[in-house]
């Protein structure tokens, strides 16, 4: 038997469903709530050890289908220069040890869609344009005032609310806030066919990384820019932003690219952030996962895979320990150092790439951190 019977989870992302799902299974009704009653967002790719998280939810054959899957050998984070010439052949090796899956992109939208059915068939209930208004800790149960007016006890409250996590702002007031690593995000769904030499291109203005989505039939593509500054773009603005810099690209891929490129493009522009939690992550029934605990800049592609390997590790842990406690104790014992091993790699990457440092440094550094999180979760 579980140490709680309910739970709330708060937010509705991939994390918070994540949670719901993983919570259901082991035995603990869940509520989720979410803020938004969209879900919205471009592409994301799981790789290495979140695939046997992904099969333990029971979402990972549905998420392959869907999805965008990387073979080994598979030379979508090869490293190009502007003009398309190889810097370095950036093949993905094989993953080999037991009950390894192969990696995939999926539509964050569709897998969104993927994690809130699984949720709700496991028992959880999903609501959403809603949030907790306030949250009264007690001996008994957690009291929680929801911004419809309605009230519930909880045994566990689970903060999975995103970088700008409000539960984290409320109850965990020492927490440090997120920091700007120098770089702006860009992401655009190129709408059209696969265009060939998929990979990343390099060239002064910043760089960018594309690959095809077939059920989407859309080219997702993902650019980082140096900014001394953290901006908020207009889609205007953004426009120009990536006209600017395929301009400085003479690599056939890249003149594709710019011809589906109009001023009605939907671009999201974002700074990278980075947030690290000091251990404990919890306050007393409260315990944060996810972005609300360890924000990632996506120089290693592993934000969405840490927040569902938190899930599954939450789950195994509440199901497991002799008190909430304890489980709180072992969850955050079980994740403290891979998580930093993801927050702060990303860092040195951005930091090594606003150095201008070669792209093999970059590389060796990145194929360092992975040997660290092909290790079990």
């Amino acid at each position: 038997m579980p140490v709680v019977s309910n739970a709330l989870i708060i937010g509705g992302g991939i994390a918070g469903l994540s949670a719901a799902v993983a919570l259901s299974k082991s035995g603990v009704h869940c509520d989720v709530i979410e803020k938004s009653s969209d879900r919205l967002g471009s592409s994301l790719g799981l790789s290495g050890r979140v695939g046997e998280a992904l099969t333990e939810l029971g979402v990972y054959d549905q998420s392959y289908e869907t999805g965008r899957p990387f073979a080994p050998g598979d030379s979508v984070v090869a490293q190009m220069d502007s003009a398309g010439n190889v810097l370095d052949p950036g093949i993905l090796p094989p993953f080999a040890w037991p009950g390894a899956r192969i990696p995939i992109g999926v539509y964050r939208p569709t897998f969104l869609e993927i994690l809130a059915e699984a949720a709700e068939a496991s028992g959880a209930v999903v609501r959403t344009g809603l949030t907790a208004t306030s949250i009264d800790d007690g001996s008994e149960a957690a009291h929680v005032t929801f911004s419809d007016g309605t009230e519930g006890d909880y045994d566990l409250i689970v903060g999975a609310d995103g970088i700008g996590s409000q539960t984290r702002t409320e109850l965990f007031a020492d927490a440090p806030t997120p920091a700007y690593a120098g770089q702006m995000s860009m992401r655009w769904m190129a709408d059209g066919p696969a265009i060939a030499n998929e990979g990343w291109y390099h060239s002064p203005l910043g760089r960018f990384g594309f690959y095809y989505l077939p059920h989407q039939e859309t080219v997702y593509v993902a650019v980082v820019l140096d900014s001394a500054e953290s901006v908020r773009w207009s889609q205007a603005e953004a426009y120009e932003v990536l006209k600017n810099l395929f301009d400085s690209y003479t690599a056939p891929a890249v003149e594709e690219l710019r011809e589906r490129l109009t001023p009605d493009s939907v671009i999201i522009g974002r700074p990278f952030e980075s947030l690290l939690i000091p251990s404990p992550w919890y306050r007393g029934r409260t315990i944060l996962i996810g972005d609300a605990a360890h924000a990632t800049t996506a120089h290693m592609g592993q934000g969405g895979a840490m927040a569902i390997e938190d899930a599954v590790v939450l789950g195994q842990s509440i199901a497991t320990a002799g008190s909430l406690a304890e489980a709180f104790a072992s969850f955050t014992e079980r994740r403290s150092d891979r998580v930093r091993t993801v927050v702060e790699t990303s860092l040195e990457l951005s930091r090594l790439e606003q150095d201008r440092a070669p792209v093999a440094e970059n590389m060796g550094v990145m194929m360092k951190a992975f040997q660290v999180l092909a290790q079990p979760y």
